[in-house]
């Protein structure tokens, strides 16, 4: 096992045979069956749902491919007998896999029913709780006044868990090799092969942190759901075909502290984007679990922007456990519009006074391809893992665009802003050319080839010099560090890894060429970057995805995918970063977030007064 200790699958077969030495096997040895003659469970109801839950327990099967047996039982929270909590991630449907709950067939998804056959299989009697909530059979799911009530009760159900434990889901098939051990998981809804991991009890030996990066890797790390399951468990247990380990096992592996002595590791890393993804989900999570609960509602959704939901109004719900009383009161029931679930939960962060801070997640930039029907301001909490990186938060040191002016917003029509919203804002110029790159080649690395955003972009800026020339007064330069946005990692900007970029033309030049003859920007092995690298990772991060535009009186600047010649570049009275807004009929639009060269630290305010008033604006 991963921590060293031999652990034995239950194996019902080997005990029935032990207890009767009469028969050298089970009376049974095949598996049992449910006849189509067993009706179908139902959910009796709760008396009281908001202060009530069900328990299961999961009777022991004799083969690994009994169906599983349970009883459900409904209990008050307050007086509840302890209990664990599964976790675990949905999966697709349909919901088709027979169970048996109280004598009658429940239909659930295979996940369901691989995660109870291994808490079934893998503890022995009295290593883990007799009761088990899971919330796929626990609450009625059909019942939406029973599941709003039973979301607001999470927060209860999972810190009062004796143990959270984490099905990490099947992995039947695959392998790994290394210093000559193979290891290979089993499926069948059991725990795999006994002591999958005894070829070595050394616990730095490289299974056991290859079997955590299989781990990382799994798509529970990247559903929603699971966030306040682990964030608020006093204790998790992890299940992995073969293996279970703790949650203070896996942190021993994935601190930063143990990445940093072990380099072999760290290149392992970042040789996959499934692993580097699973290890920064897991680093947000210890972020979550460090506040304590208080995380305010848009920092924590902005943090976990890139865990996923089948549901859209579940990226809310997802984290309802972790809401304040009030803020969940503001977002209202559990509700099958996502319409009505976002812009509730955009006017109450308008309430709290954190407009500013929302608007970087919203705009037509940050929109699902099939639409959904939102307001410009709200954000479309779905779509942001795969939009442009958020600007204002690009890098540490923070931009300044709007200088020391206070906010001043409003929400228009109800308190939900059926209207729109009003901000106060400076006009400051109009797009005149816009280059965008929808699509580009992805590199040997998997990603989009630099080179392609690059030339057009240098195309187009080449055209705005050649025929009217530029603000700037090194225009080599300003090309430079606008694909940088800036930031050229000194001071409080450097990371452990990077070099400071103190002259940007040079180092621009010397990237250009590196991609051109298809060096760097790939996997640096936990080595430190070069200059000519750092510039290569961060134009990459900064300026792949971005249109390049041109305005009126010569500025240019990184604007989003869907700008248009003719939008407005404006400066939101209280913002980091300028916005582009597009006129329409009853308002304007938020395009969203933009980087616009020599406005981004209060040049705006140098202007003459009277060539630049303050407007209030309809953002609909």
């Amino acid at each position: 096992m991963p921590d060293g200790k031999r652990r034995d699958e239950v194996d019902q077969r080997a005990q029935l045979a032990s207890a009767n030495p009469n028969a050298g096997v089970p009376e049974r040895t095949e598996p049992l069956v449910i006849t189509d003659d067993v009706p179908s469970f139902k959910h009796s109801p709760l008396a009281r749902p908001e202060r009530m839950i069900r328990l299961l327990k999961i009777k022991r099967g004799l083969l690994r491919a009994d169906p599983v047996d349970c009883e459900l039982v409904h209990f008050d929270i307050n007086s509840a007998p302890t209990y664990g909590a599964l976790s675990y991630c949905w999966g697709p449907p349909p919901d088709n896999l027979k169970l048996l709950c109280n004598g009658k067939v429940f239909y659930g998804r295979r996940s369901l029913e691989q995660a109870l056959k291994r808490l079934r299989a893998g503890f022995r009697p009295g290593q883990r709780e007799e009761y088990i909530w899971a919330d796929a059979i626990c609450i009625n799911q059909q019942d939406l006044d029973e599941k709003d009530a039973q979301i607001r009760l999470m927060e209860r159900i999972y810190s009062g868990a004796a143990t959270v434990y984490v099905d990490l889901g099947d992995m039947e098939g695959q392998k790994f090799s290394v210093d000559g051990y193979t290891v290979q998981f089993s499926g069948g809804g059991g725990m795999g092969a006994p002591d999958t991991l005894m070829g070595s009890d050394d616990p730095g030996h490289p299974l056991h942190y290859m079997t955590i990066f299989e781990a990382l890797s799994q798509p529970w790390l990247t559903r929603t759901w699971i966030i306040q399951e682990v964030t608020l468990a006093k204790k998790v247990k992890y299940m992995l075909p073969g293996n279970v380990f703790t949650q203070e096992y896996l942190d021993s592996i994935l601190s930063k502290e143990s990445m940093l002595a072990h380099p072999d590791r760290q290149r392992e890393l970042m040789s996959s984007n499934a692993l580097m993804r699973g290890y920064m989900n897991y680093q947000k999570l210890k972020t979550i679990k460090s506040h304590n609960g208080k995380m305010d509602s848009l920092q924590l959704i902005q943090l976990t922007r890139d865990f996923s939901a089948t549901s859209p109004e579940d990226k809310i719900f997802g984290l309802f456990a972790l809401l304040s009383d009030a803020d969940r009161k503001a977002i209202g029931p559990y509700s099958r519009s996502v319409e009505h679930v976002f812009r509730r939960f955009a006017a109450l962060q308008v309430h709290l006074g954190r407009t500013i801070t929302m608007l970087d997640s919203a705009g037509l930039q940050r929109r699902r391809r099939d639409g959904v029907n939102l307001p410009s301001w709200v954000p479309d909490w779905t779509a942001q893992g795969k939009s442009p990186k958020v600007i204002s938060t690009l890098r540490p040191t923070p931009y300044s665009a709007s200088g020391p002016a206070q906010t001043y917003t409003e929400l228009v029509g109800d308190g939900t802003g059926s209207g729109g919203i009003i901000v106060r804002c400076l006009v400051i110029d109009t797009i005149n050319t816009v280059a965008h790159v929808h699509t580009a080649p992805l590199t040997p690395s998997g990603q989009p080839d630099f080179l392609v955003f690059h030339d057009k972009f240098r195309a187009t800026f080449d055209e705005l010099i050649h025929q009217r020339g530029s603000v700037y007064t090194n225009n080599e330069e300003a090309f430079a560090r606008l694909l940088l946005m800036d930031d050229m990692y000194t001071g409080r900007d450097a990371i452990l890894y990077s070099s400071p970029i103190l002259n940007p033309a040079a180092t621009y030049r010397g990237a250009v060429a590196a991609w051109r003859e298809r060096r760097g920007h790939g996997n640096f092995g936990g080595r430190k970057m070069d200059a000519v690298e750092t510039y290569q990772m961060q134009a990459s991060a900064a300026a792949v995805g971005r249109g390049f535009a041109t305005t009126q009186t010569g500025y240019i600047g990184l604007v989003p995918p869907c700008a248009e010649v003719g939008d407005l570049i404006v400066v939101v009275l209280g913002a980091t970063v300028p916005y582009v807004v597009r006129k329409t009929q009853g308002g304007y639009l938020l395009v969203g977030d933009a980087f616009v060269h020599g406005l981004m630290y209060g040049e705006v305010l140098e202007r003459p007064t009277k060539d630049l008033q303050p407007l209030d604006i309809v953002l609909v």
